[in-house]
């Protein structure tokens, strides 16, 4: 006798089949032996396990089950799109995509008490140091801050509250300030009148001796800038050349640029002296102590200018600018290593750390100004026509964040200084600026899109946010949004509001209803109190889920006795028809199958799984049921059935089980 497929049998339902596998070649009709301890289930996959990544701090250790997004350390920085990545960075479980006037480096390194996040400071210009004048510049020495404007140099000992002001070069009025740079207490300044130069000096613990000259008018060279490195004092001049000056009228030329490119910075490089060129030359520079100052290698960044360089613990970051379709300028900050074969000494290891703007950029971000602390490089970028942002580098992470900002207009940051652990930065043709003591009103700090690297949609279920006690008229908001184009924009309508923390965020889980999506961005946002005196501090976020169940597993008791049951009609043996039923079943394991119930009405494509071997029952009545148990895992198919209405809900209905979840 053949097996019963849809072939041979019209009416399935009729004759007591109950389901149907079929692998794309053949089907096979099947009754079923449901009874108590063998009953029929169709069960969603188990839900994933409870997930801890070690690598992460105690404070993100969750006793929920489902899948925890949480942080409790942004000191990785910014730039982190996707939170969950297939081979992740060391400081990926530290990173964040973006934020704005919010802190996130200061107390990284503070032992004594817990990391958090919270406002930077507002800046404010000071009026008295607020010029249109384009040669202006800023360095500070033991706390007083020393700053040039024209042909003046001005000080100041309490924080740009009150200055002096100070005449380098007090017969050639037509002289401007070009250059500071200090040796030890020496201040040396170059000047120039758009012809010649002459560079003085000042010893700044004997203010009151006066300025002298260091160097004599240099006749037909114009100085732009100066650099101190390695116990040289170096001049850049507008045609081209990088001079040693050693005191005399006619120092010596270290490097002279191809007509129509300029210098732009000399730094320390450790190894060797670096000196960049805005023809996209980094150039090394070796102390020989036969020869002194010689060439030994240069690096070219193609297609790019070099618009400064710093070096800090034996990397060497560099920023660069590209025209954009719309002239403005692409910026770059890069971070690189000076390699050398003994002879020659080149930049390897080039990393981007972050881009600014993009072909459709129409202002400078050229990134300028780079200013090392002992933790920080700090460097200016223009955001807008009206804004002027300092970015920091954190070096223990190498993470980069936005740091504090200056609004109302914008133009190049032309130098950076701090004075008692405040930051003092001009920007040209508007003056000094200066960080305050007040707070930003608010701030914010968007986290990167996390999925748990799958493409399944999740049931996000509760978020939590712990913060320290919030004071009258501050507050803490944690939203969240479903949709990744809010990752470049603060101010998408798509976020929504988890909570808003008005006293103290002790943690507890505020839910989240109806909340089905692959992604989940949240954001931070801290507000400072009404006057702006203390600021909110925002400890640790979590946000959990759960993955939509996709796969459903289907077990059912398959008869495969010889005994043949047929409604209306005696049973009937046939001998060895249950075997050959069974063998069959058998040879589809591991196969891709589409199973079909006919109640409950289910169709399910997937794979066979396992088909246990036969069992052979004996009731307390003595009837023989010989059975098989068939496992398919697969995802439901809205395929309808029919006869769904001639089969008896003897067995299947009665005895089955039909459970959604674990």
């Amino acid at each position: 006798m053949p097996l019963p497929t849809s072939s041979n049998v019209a009416t399935p339902l009729a004759f007591g089949y109950q389901a149907q596998i079929s692998d794309g070649v053949t089907d096979i009709l099947m009754r079923l032996a449901v009874a108590p301890g063998r009953e029929l289930s169709i069960t969603t996959a188990p839900l994933s396990a409870q997930q801890i990544n070690t690598a992460q701090t105690p404070e993100e250790f969750r006793a929920e089950f489902g899948q925890s997004y949480a942080r409790s350390d942004f000191s990785g920085g910014a730039g982190l799109d996707y939170a969950h990545q297939r081979n992740p960075g060391p400081n990926d479980f530290r990173r964040f995509y973006d934020s704005k006037g919010i802190d996130v480096f200061s107390n990284a390194d503070d032992k004594a008490s817990a990391y958090s996040i919270s406002l930077l400071h507002e800046t404010e210009s000071i009026t008295e140091r607020a010029s249109t004048n384009v040669n202006q510049n800023i360095v500070g020495h033991d706390d007083t801050l020393w700053v040039s404007q024209g042909h003046d140099v001005f000080y100041s000992t309490d924080q740009g509250v009150t200055w002096i002001t100070t005449d380098p070069y007090s017969t050639g009025s037509s002289f401007n300030v070009t250059g500071m740079v200090f040796e030890g207490h020496l201040l040396y300044v170059s000047l120039n009148d758009g012809t010649d130069s002459i560079v003085r000096k000042l010893d700044t613990d004997n203010i009151a001796g006066g300025w002298s000259d260091y160097m004599g008018l240099h006749a037909a060279h114009v100085y732009t800038n100066l650099f101190y490195v390695k116990n040289y004092l170096f001049a850049i001049a507008t045609n081209g050349k990088l001079l040693n000056l050693d005191g005399t009228t006619s120092p010596p030329l270290i490097i002279d640029l191809p007509s129509g490119s300029l210098w732009t910075s000399v730094i320390d490089g450790g190894s060797v002296i670096l000196a960049s060129s805005d023809d996209g030359y980094i150039y090394s520079i070796k102390d020989d102590q036969s020869t002194g100052l010689v060439l030994a290698g240069q690096t070219l960044i193609e297609g790019e200018s070099i618009v400064d360089m710093t070096e800090s613990n034996s990397i060497v970051f560099f920023s660069t600018s590209q025209t954009s379709n719309q002239n403005g300028k692409i910026g770059r900050v890069y971070q690189g290593t000076v390699a050398s074969d003994g002879v020659v000494y080149t930049i390897q290891n080039r990393q981007l750390l972050k881009q600014f703007g993009d072909e459709t950029t129409t202002v400078d971000k050229s990134p300028t100004a780079f200013f090392n602390t002992r933790d920080e490089i700090y460097f200016g970028v223009i955001e807008s026509a009206t804004e002027t942002d300092l970015y920091c580098i954190y070096l223990p992470t190498l993470g980069y964040a936005r740091n504090i900002y200056f609004t109302g207009t914008s133009g190049k940051v032309n130098s950076i200084a701090v004075s008692r652990d405040r930051l003092f930065f001009i920007i040209d043709q508007v003056g000094l600026i200066k960080e305050k003591d007040t707070f930003v009103a608010d701030g914010y700090i968007i986290l990167s899109a996390a999925d748990f690297f799958t493409a399944q949609p999740k049931q996000w279920v509760g978020g939590r946010i712990y913060t320290s006690t919030v004071t009258s008229g501050a507050e803490v908001l944690a939203e969240f949004s479903t949709s990744l184009d809010s990752l470049e924009n603060p101010n998408d309508p798509l976020y929504s509001t988890l909570t808003k923390v008005e006293l103290e965020g002790v943690g507890d889980e505020k839910p989240l209803v109806n909340v089905i999506n692959r992604w989940l961005i949240p954001k931070i946002i801290i507000r400072a109190d009404n006057n702006q005196t203390t600021s909110p501090q925002v400890f640790s976020y979590s946000y959990r889920a759960f993955p939509e169940p996709e796969d459903v597993i289907v077990r059912i008791p398959v008869n495969v006795s010889d005994r043949i049951e047929r409604p209306g009609k005696r049973p009937k043996v046939i001998p060895g028809i249950g075997h050959k039923l069974f063998q069959a079943i058998k040879a589809l394991e591991g196969k891709s199958v589409v199973l079909t119930l006919f109640k409950p009405e289910e169709t399910v494509r997937g794979i066979v799984e396992n088909v246990t071997l036969p069992v052979t029952e004996i009731t307390k009545l003595g009837s023989t049921t010989v059975f098989c148990s068939l496992t398919v895992r697969g995802q439901r198919q809205n395929l309808g059935t029919s006869e769904v209405s001639s089969l008896s809900t003897l067995g299947v209905g009665q005895l089955g089980i039909y459970q959604m979840g674990v």
